[in-house]
């Protein structure tokens, strides 16, 4: 008899954290007046930690998605029937709620193509998946070196996208390695690699890599540099994703979560986590719903916050109890 696959909690834990900040992101709005530089530094900090979700999905896809024993079609038939049918049922209920508060037709269409809209993410995936096979059989083959060899290359492009200067020649394109691709290799990479360096040293690498990245960020983007135009293809942005990768993974090494993992706290990230990509699409039709009653305080922002997370995990969770509605809801 087959047994259930045990799950990796530090994979939980980041997918929960990752649609938490993703949230982040699309709540701040519900902050009061910014009338001080504190205030100012204090919301664009908040922001910019929810920046991180985006590499974080990514970086676990890869984690979970690389070096395996793939056979192509049932990968494809998988993978794209895991994220479609919830993306077909949560787009008519998102489509259909601004259909009723009288949006018009062409931002009914920006927002299905993402343009601009959360489901920019959801067609950025497709194609990610579409070459995921490409750059397993890649590693599969070449291993740790043809990782380093793939991540030199798209760091480089990173470093060039941050500056504005890439492509450096219209014929010079290294666009195979570019873009949003790289996370899933640095996922799979930092998932793999083995350290010299003890798990509490990572861990404390991997934080003191987080914290650096981000008062980076934060500061550039304080200070209006221009050359952090791309939120999510930056410098700061991958040293981010990649200090919590490795700041969590090696927490959960240290059992540092064996006393949250069975109870209350443990079960709530473990079904954040089971319920992050109905979530993704659910928080676009709370936030409607409660942007008429935006209370613009920055004291009573955290009940907004907890709030919008509560309902945009509830609404999936319910419609998952539901039969035949479960394999449509991103649960």
């Amino acid at each position: 008899m087959a047994t259930k696959k045990e799950r990796i909690f530090y994979y939980d834990f980041l997918r929960a954290f990752a649609i938490i900040a993703v949230l982040i992101c699309h709540v701040d709005f519900f902050f009061g007046p910014l009338n001080t530089p504190f205030e100012i530094i204090a919301q664009m900090t908040f922001h910019d930690i929810g920046r991180i979700g985006v590499p974080i999905f990514l970086m676990i896809s890869g984690a979970l998605l690389l070096n395996r024993d793939h056979k192509l079609g049932d990968f494809l038939k998988r993978r794209f029937a895991r994220i479609i049918y919830p993306f077909i049922f949560w787009i008519i209920l998102i489509l259909a709620q601004l259909y009723f508060l009288n949006y018009n037709p062409q931002y009914l269409w920006n927002t299905f193509i993402g343009n601009p809209s959360i489901t920019w993410y959801f067609w950025t995936l497709i194609g990610i998946y579409l070459f995921i096979p490409v750059i397993n059989a890649f590693i599969e083959k070449y291993g740790e070196e043809g990782c380093k060899y793939f991540l030199a290359i798209w760091f480089i492009t990173i470093i060039l996208k941050t500056f504005n200067s890439y492509p450096l020649f219209p014929n010079f394109s290294l666009d195979y390695f570019a873009y949003y691709i790289g996370y899933p290799v640095l996922g799979y990479y930092l998932n793999s690699k083995k350290f010299s360096l003890t798990d509490k040293k990572m861990c404390a690498i991997g934080f003191a890599v987080l914290i650096i990245a981000l008062a980076s960020f934060v500061y550039f983007d304080y200070t209006k540099m221009s050359y952090i135009s791309d939120i999510y293809l930056n410098v700061p942005i991958v040293f981010m994703g990649a200090g919590m990768f490795i700041f969590i993974k090696y927490l959960d090494n240290i059992t540092s979560f064996k006393h949250i993992k069975d109870n209350f706290i443990g079960k709530a990230i473990v079904s954040i986590s089971l319920c992050s990509y109905g979530m993704y699409f659910s928080h676009v039709i709370v936030l409607k719903i409660l942007t008429p009653f935006n209370p613009k305080s920055t004291l009573l922002f955290p009940v907004m916050f907890a709030l919008t997370i509560f309902l945009s995990w509830l609404l999936p969770y319910i419609l998952s109890k539901i039969p035949y509605v479960k394999t449509v809801s991103g649960v």
